[in-house]
């Protein structure tokens, strides 16, 4: 088993000598594989109880399951340990659990408060955790010889596990008893554990999106509106040189809010997007935004393709039809022809803005969505949509907002019709 130098002082955690460890670096760095097996050669030593956190967990995948069975199934075959879908055993009768961490509710804060007679917690992806959780999770480590490992990337400057944990990275300082690394693939490259894959794609993004690999593999934010969904968006993504086709398949990309509501109509080829129009109604109904499109495209000759959110395909309790249901009804009744392609449940959201974001601009420099300059609201949210500083949340406006600002409420809800088709069509390939 190869360890890196700058990650060796993990495999000393019950020496007492640290009960925090910080570990930054981008991708390639290794990071979360050296905290993986150091956590597991801890387990061996002694009967241990750990957790390993991260922002969500709706489902174990989610979490860093897959690594630790894979690690029991490779390097560490025959050493003790077992699994189940839940957790990590060790025939010593340490566990290892996974878990997520959110302050969206009580309910979530009482359960980290629950985490007290823990020895090991390693927060992975902590650059997405948000201030107060980490505040309230910190407070509730109390156990003697508890150790706790910080797993990131630094998307950005000021981040709250930085903050937190009194983690000065610019003079690569840390309290006494945190050990503070940042380690970048470029330092390891020399220890061969690096695929071609990996070298050729980062090399790629390199020469693609400079900033980008700033960012993500060498671990510095500069450059960047970090907190943009939408990273990419340039001019280049606009084009007054779209046209709408009556022979070719329409795609009417939908999100049912009600005020407003917001739709996009597009074009797509084997591997491009092409949206020529779009339907934005304050205050209506889905019969209301129907009649609209139908106004505008009553007379299409090709198919046409409805995609969108997966909940417009449930019934509501003030109408005995989907919404999906009322649109395709009504494009039958004007005689045109009609079908849904829309998943049974909605992706997460970040694997929807990350297939959107690959259409926006491809790891090869190719731009692949394009946008009628007339589709004024979407354009608006390409410019305009973005995350809460330091989490992996969408910034969406507040009650308060909305009283204060019109156009507030136009944000989200555009973005959220068009990415659902680019999810469904080119979803993200687990590799």
């Amino acid at each position: 088993m190869i360890f890196y130098s700058k990650y060796k002082p993990l495999l000393e955690m019950d020496s007492g000598k640290y009960n925090v460890f910080v570990l930054t670096g981008g991708r390639g760095s290794l990071k979360t594989g050296h905290a993986c097996r150091a956590l597991l050669l801890d387990m061996m030593k002694a009967k241990r109880r750990c957790v390993v956190f991260r922002e969500v967990m709706s489902t174990i995948e989610q979490s860093l399951y897959t690594e630790f069975v894979s690690l029991i199934n490779g390097e560490f075959s025959g050493r003790g340990f077992r699994f189940d879908r839940s957790k990590i055993y060790h025939k010593n009768g340490s566990e290892l659990f996974f878990s997520g961490l959110s302050d969206q509710s009580p309910k979530s804060r009482e359960k980290i408060k629950g985490l007290a007679d823990v020895d090991r917690l390693m927060v992975d992806e902590a650059q997405t955790i948000s201030d107060g959780v980490l505040g309230v999770l910190l407070k509730t480590v109390r156990k003697k010889g508890a150790v706790m490992l910080f797993v990131y990337n630094r998307i950005a400057a000021n981040l709250p596990v930085e903050k937190q944990l009194f983690i000065d990275y610019e003079h690569c300082k840390a309290p006494p008893k945190t050990y503070f690394a940042e380690i970048n693939y470029p330092e390891i490259r020399h220890l061969n554990l690096l695929s071609d894959f990996f070298l050729e794609r980062a090399a790629l993004i390199e020469k693609n999106k400079p900033d980008e690999y700033a960012r993500d593999y060498l671990n510095q934010p500069k450059g960047l509106n970090l907190n943009k969904v939408v990273k990419y968006w340039g001019m280049e993504n606009i084009s007054e040189a779209l046209r709408y086709c009556e022979d070719l398949p329409l795609h009417l990309c939908m999100d049912f809010n009600v005020d407003p509501m917001m739709w996009v109509c597009a074009h797509k080829s084997r591997d491009k997007l092409f949206v020529f129009d779009e339907i934005v109604l304050e205050n209506t109904s889905t019969q209301d935004a129907v009649a609209e499109f139908l106004n505008r495209y009553g007379r299409h000759k090709a198919k046409i393709i409805l995609n969108g959110d997966a909940s417009g395909d449930y019934r509501k309790t003030q109408s005995k039809y989907t919404d999906y249901a009322i649109v395709k009804n009504a494009l039958i009744k004007q005689g045109l022809l009609a079908e849904g392609q829309i998943r049974r449940f909605n992706p997460s959201v970040s694997n929807r803005i990350k297939a959107f974001n690959s259409l926006v601009l491809g790891d090869d420099g190719v731009r692949r969505v394009l946008v009628h300059p007339c589709c004024k609201w979407l354009i608006y949210n390409m410019e305009n949509l973005r995350y809460k500083p330091g989490t992996s949340l969408l910034d969406l406006p507040s009650h308060q907002m909305l009283k204060n600002d019109n156009e507030a409420k136009f944000l989200g809800h555009i973005f959220d019709a068009l990415s659902y088709a680019a999810e469904f069509y080119w979803p993200l390939l687990v590799k």
